[in-house]
């Protein structure tokens, strides 16, 4: 290999990636390497137990790893040339690259119409989303101040505080490239007038704060921390990086639904809550509609279609993509949710040690009772345990009228202190509990029909 070790730092996009790819240059760090002419490639276990794999072509200086960073060339590229320059026992020559080489060969062939052009585009690419970088950086230090200065004049202060306080923030947080965050900041003066506004102000505060500490360590976190604290900070994926990764094949079952309306804007969004029959994954589909504008695709609540699912990255994904999708004619058979209220409070315990941020959370429920104490709703399980419902809409009260003092499975929206329901499951469908108030009647007895 003649290229030398300047001309290989070089490349590095900035040296945040290229300290992180030194990390990387271990013989134990690459368990499969392999040659072919100016071919090599190499398998990188990274952090756990996560491998990466890494293709690059010396000869036309072009480069493919599936790690789908946002850097080019990303560290796993960076730290295979530099590992195959400075290791002394040479990769195993080989006629032809493995299987999953040759297919990573073959994105290279199709990513665009010249080996200069590509280069070029990804370059600029990865340049641009640097210099985003270094403004977010600065916007993190204003948020971190912005936060504790809050924090000292005490919270009895902040709801004196004029709504143009909160705007103007925001348009800073904008300016540094953080929609995220700007999107929370504006929504500090609708939290400060509310009765519980206090409590809520607090724990906005507390989760921007663990984003910008989180930020000023991106490097050291997990890959998939990592992407979920820049998609948590406004950078956004693209679908068709998004729709380039491994997909999960299965029936999905639509098993609930919610369509909110912007405060800022004339911009509505839904989302549609999957559920995979043979994976038992719960996915997230995200629609927006502007103005009077329907959405792209619609999806009926209780039905079922079969297709392949794409997870966007993250440290606990949910949103996803369909990359494919056809209706499925056949009743759901999949299994009806959590068998206990304690089963689901310890698997979202898991999701927040994996993702922090993480609103809100599908919840399903097999074999719920709701009930109704003293003004407040519940939903009791087989071992009395109880999940309090929200006070919001009319759901929870569909909910107790269809159920007739029985069990049902119940599938909701937990934001971490109560459950917002949307559907009861039975038959092999979800029946929705928006919209029954006329004639919960015949719903019920559609839904306990043998």
């Amino acid at each position: 290999m003649d290229w030398t070790y300047h001309k290989i730092t070089a490349m590095a996009p900035n040296s945040l990636v290229l300290e992180k790819a030194k990390g990387l240059t271990s013989s134990r760090r690459w368990p499969e390497t392999g040659a072919s002419g100016s071919l090599f490639w190499g398998v990188c276990r990274s952090s756990g137990e996560r491998t990466y794999h890494v293709v690059a072509s010396l000869s036309d200086e072009t480069f493919r790893c599936d790690c789908n960073s946002r850097y080019h060339p990303c560290r796993h590229i960076l730290a295979l040339l530099l590992f195959v320059n400075g290791n002394k026992a040479k990769p195993v020559s080989a006629e032809l690259p493995p299987a999953w080489a040759q297919q990573l060969l073959k994105t290279l062939v199709h990513q665009g119409p010249s080996t200069e052009d590509r280069a070029r585009s990804e370059a600029g690419r990865s340049r641009r989303f640097s210099q985003r970088l270094q403004l977010m950086q600065q916007g993190g230090q204003d948020l971190e101040e912005w936060l504790l200065d809050l924090a000292r004049h005490g919270l009895s202060a902040i709801a004196e505080q004029p709504p143009g306080l909160w705007d103007s923030f925001a348009a800073r947080m904008v300016d540094a490239k953080l929609g995220g965050v700007a999107r929370r900041i504006r929504n500090f003066k609708s939290l400060a007038g509310r009765e519980d506004g206090f409590e809520l102000l607090l724990e906005e505060m507390a989760e921007l704060y663990l984003l910008a500490q989180s930020f000023k360590q991106l490097e050291s976190l997990p890959q998939g921390l990592q992407e979920e604290v820049l998609s948590q900070l406004g950078v956004n994926f693209k679908k068709e990086d998004v729709l380039a990764r491994e997909g999960v094949a299965d029936t999905w079952l639509a098993a609930g639904q919610v369509e909110r309306e912007s405060e800022d804007d004339n911009l509505r969004y839904r989302r549609t809550w999957f559920l995979g029959e043979k994976s038992s994954r719960l996915a997230l589909i995200l629609d927006f509609a502007w103005g009077r504008q329907g959405y792209e695709t619609q999806w009926a609540v209780g039905s079922s279609v079969q297709g392949e699912l794409v997870f966007y990255p993250g440290a606990y994904p949910l949103r996803a993509l369909f990359r494919k999708q056809q209706p499925s004619g056949r009743p759901f058979e999949g299994k009806l949710g959590y068998a206990s209220i304690d089963a689901f409070a310890q698997a979202y315990a898991q999701a927040l040690a994996d993702n922090p941020w993480l609103q809100p959370f599908p919840c399903l429920l097999a074999e719920v009772m709701p009930v109704q104490e003293n003004g407040q709703f519940w939903l009791v399980d087989r071992q009395k345990q109880k999940l309090p419902l929200s006070s919001e809409g009319m759901a929870r009260w569909n909910l107790l009228a269809v159920s007739g003092g029985g069990p049902l499975s119940v599938f909701g929206e937990w934001n971490g202190k109560a459950l917002g329901p949307l559907s009861a499951l039975a038959n092999g469908r979800a029946y929705p509990l928006q919209g029954l108030a006329d004639n919960p009647e015949e719903w019920y007895n559609d839904l306990f029909s043998s």
